[in-house]
């Protein structure tokens, strides 16, 4: 298993879940397992959905306690259901989690990714985007290497500030957000133990530069309470009413 994955490293990956095969992969999984761990364990329902990176679902939504989870990608492996995630075949308000691992950076389409994850969620429904922070060291080896489109330096890296304004236009509030993983991006681990210094260093002193970004959001269902206008109001509260004047001035004989 550890030649194989060496060589893998040395030929390149071809999809997200080779890379997280690997060593580096493993050494960052397992970081993200135990931020997400505390948020999943308080994360209760019947249905959660997994889009992304379907291979690790199972170690990911370990400490979920969601009862019934399902994976889906357009590619379809390993998935549980193939379909394209711009148009889910679920039901609105049916589902308690949505997690987006690295798909967002990896589609053409985002915002109507975003859009069907808000309809096919329950109010209060929990979604997850996981994809790579371009302000770090990652994100300065994806610009200079993107243009030659290699696991993991391909696709486009989203800001956590424009992620969190194409939520507010959805109306999903924030509940939290980590930074995971202060790890060099080098893909040879013998050459990363000799850099454990920095790792350290940009963990205690720089922890913005986090390689991966892990958003929590909560579908936000407001009442609706209807606004009446001042002319319609004036026009049903009832006028002035006038005092009988009946008797008045009438003399009586005694």
């Amino acid at each position: 298993m550890r030649f194989w994955r060496q060589a893998t490293e040395r030929k390149g990956f071809h999809t997200i879940d080779e890379w997280y095969s690997s060593e580096t992969g493993q050494y960052l999984f397992n970081e993200l397992v135990e931020r997400l761990n505390p948020i999943l364990t308080t994360t209760f329902g019947y249905y959660s959905l997994q889009v992304g990176c379907t291979g690790f679902a199972a170690r990911l939504q370990e400490a979920c306690r969601v009862k019934h989870q399902f994976t889906l990608d357009d590619l379809g492996s390993g998935a549980q259901v193939r379909a394209n995630p711009s148009m889910l075949p679920v039901a609105s308000d049916s589902v308690d989690l949505v997690i987006l691992m690295h798909h967002l950076s990896n589609t053409s389409e985002p915002h109507a990714i975003l859009r069907e994850s808000f309809r096919i969620l329950i109010p209060e429904g929990k979604l997850v985007i996981i994809d790579f922070n371009p302000v770090s060291l990652w994100g300065l080896r994806y610009l200079l290497q993107s243009w030659l489109e290699h696991v993991p330096f391909n696709g486009h890296y989203y800001t956590a500030r424009r992620i969190d304004d194409w939520m507010r236009l959805l109306v999903f509030d924030q509940e939290r957000h980590h930074r995971v993983g202060y790890l060099p991006p080098i893909l040879k681990p013998s050459v990363t133990r000799h850099l454990s210094w920095l790792e350290k260093g940009t963990r205690r002193w720089l922890p913005v530069l986090g390689a991966l970004n892990l958003l929590v959001y909560t579908k936000n269902i407001s009442p609706l309470t209807p606004v009446r206008h001042r002319w319609v109001t004036r026009k049903i509260l009832p006028g002035k009413i006038a005092r009988p004047t009946a008797g008045r001035g009438m003399k009586y004989d005694r």
